[in-house]
């Protein structure tokens, strides 16, 4: 996808993981515009962790196969720099990176379901105006920022409003699933063709 150059666009990266009971883990990276126009696309293979990997990795399994193993891959294919990276799965936030990592957690409880992304405003989880907290409220979703990577509430929700204002931050994470289930689809009926992580054309 061509993109120009002389002018950098504001972009916002979307990694999350699309779990298979059959053939494992898959993630996959969308990077938006701050209108919500697709620059970039990776998607990796499946990934099904051993038995003997369950045993001894315990608990940190999970964590280490969607963050390290997957998340991070996905990460050091894209080419495109990004203002901020959102996820909606907890265990990815321990990413490295050197921008804003942050996890869509879930609507706001402050907010009803009826137009819960029409206020804009970014508040802490004490509905004030947010400083150092790493979670915070923002168009009617619950944000958690990767507090040891220095994510402020307030860098956050500054980073954030231009893409706010034009994209509901849950709906890029279906589209992530969705063109890994197309991606997959198309595999199945195409074995030779490699559908590992690959940009978007």
């Amino acid at each position: 996808m061509d993109v120009d150059g002389a002018n950098p666009l504001a972009a916002y990266g979307f990694l999350t993981v699309l779990e298979d009971s059959q053939h494992g883990l898959f993630g996959g990276y969308l990077v938006l515009t701050h209108q919500g126009r697709p620059l970039e696309f990776h998607c990796s293979t499946p990934v099904l962790p051993t038995r003997a990997q369950k045993i001894l990795y315990g608990p940190s399994l999970r964590p280490y196969v969607l963050g390290d193993l997957i998340g991070q891959s996905l990460l050091d294919k894209a080419q495109q720099p990004v203002l901020a990276i959102l996820t909606d799965m907890r265990e990815i936030l321990a990413l490295e990176h050197p921008g804003l990592v942050a996890c869509v957690a879930g609507p706001s409880p402050q907010t009803s379901s009826a137009g819960a992304t029409d206020d804009l405003n970014c508040r802490s989880n004490e509905g004030r105006e947010p400083a150092d907290d790493a979670e915070v409220t923002l168009a009617g979703y619950r944000l958690i920022g990767n507090s040891s990577a220095g994510c402020a509430g307030n860098s956050l929700c500054e980073t954030l409003m231009p893409l706010v204002e034009n994209v509901d931050l849950a709906e890029p994470f279906e589209r992530i699933r969705e063109a890994i289930r197309e991606a997959q689809r198309i595999s199945s009926q195409q074995p030779d063709e490699d559908y590992g992580p690959s940009a978007a054309a």
